[in-house]
């Protein structure tokens, strides 16, 4: 049974003993592909004159690396692929921090094969969507409602809550944890789908009847062991 099928009996039976079924849905790394925004920021660092004079071999090196190499960590990429210049690595990550959570790179963002097809048949049956986020309203607000909108995300509709963070400083487990309250109320969690375990495991606690899918895909390393009814999803088809 593929994965539409099962969520559409799931669905199905929710809504059949009257209860709203809820899903949620982390974005960065779980339904957004990240390595192509990362890819971007990456190439237009090396496209600035001086860093091409000031770092002629790896700048070379850099710009033949393919969007599918990028790595969670900009120096870990970097790594990958034989670039081991500190001062280099230290002046792309000032640059990636400047640039990666900002509005023009956000709106490019491309999905995961099949994410936006599994996202819209969900809501399509009857779900309730929620993007349950690190992003932060400030800074990425703007920029993630627009890309959510213009990728054919469901987005303005009475079933789809976005949470993202009010304050970027927050920690990403204690803003999850918190944002699980107003969660709650808005029906039957029977599903939620995260590419970060520690995460997951706190949805997992506090609904405990859910599906939990841990996306396996870019992440923080050294990541806890996953609980046993967590499932990894390496594909939405």
């Amino acid at each position: 049974m593929s994965i539409f099928e099962r969520f559409q009996r799931r669905i199905e039976d929710t809504l059949a003993v009257g209860e709203k079924p809820v899903i949620i849905f982390d974005i960065d790394d779980t339904i957004i592909d990240c390595r192509h925004r990362k890819h971007r920021v990456i190439h237009d660092f090396i496209k600035q004159t001086h860093v091409r004079e000031s770092f002629a071999l790896e700048c070379q090196i850099v710009e033949k690396m393919s969007w599918e190499n990028v790595q969670y960590r900009v120096l870990d990429t970097l790594a990958q692929e034989g670039v081991r210049n500190q001062l280099f690595g230290e002046q792309l990550f000032q640059y990636w921090r400047q640039h990666y959570f900002t509005y023009p790179y956000l709106v490019d963002d491309k999905p995961f094969p099949g994410a936006l097809e599994f996202v819209n048949h969900c809501h399509d049956l009857g779900a309730t969507t929620v993007y349950l986020t690190g992003r932060d309203i400030p800074g990425m607000g703007q920029g993630t409602f627009d890309a959510m909108r213009k990728l054919g995300f469901p987005s303005d509709d009475e079933r789809v809550h976005f949470i993202l963070k009010e304050d970027p400083a927050i920690n990403d487990l204690e803003f999850k944890i918190l944002a699980l309250d107003r969660i709650a109320p808005l029906g039957r969690v029977i599903a939620a789908f995260e590419n970060e375990l520690p995460n997951l495991h706190a949805m997992a606690e506090r609904f405990p009847e859910a599906a939990m899918y841990w996306r396996k895909t870019l992440y923080l390393p050294n990541p806890p062991e996953p609980l046993d009814h967590v499932e990894v999803l390496l594909s939405f088809k």
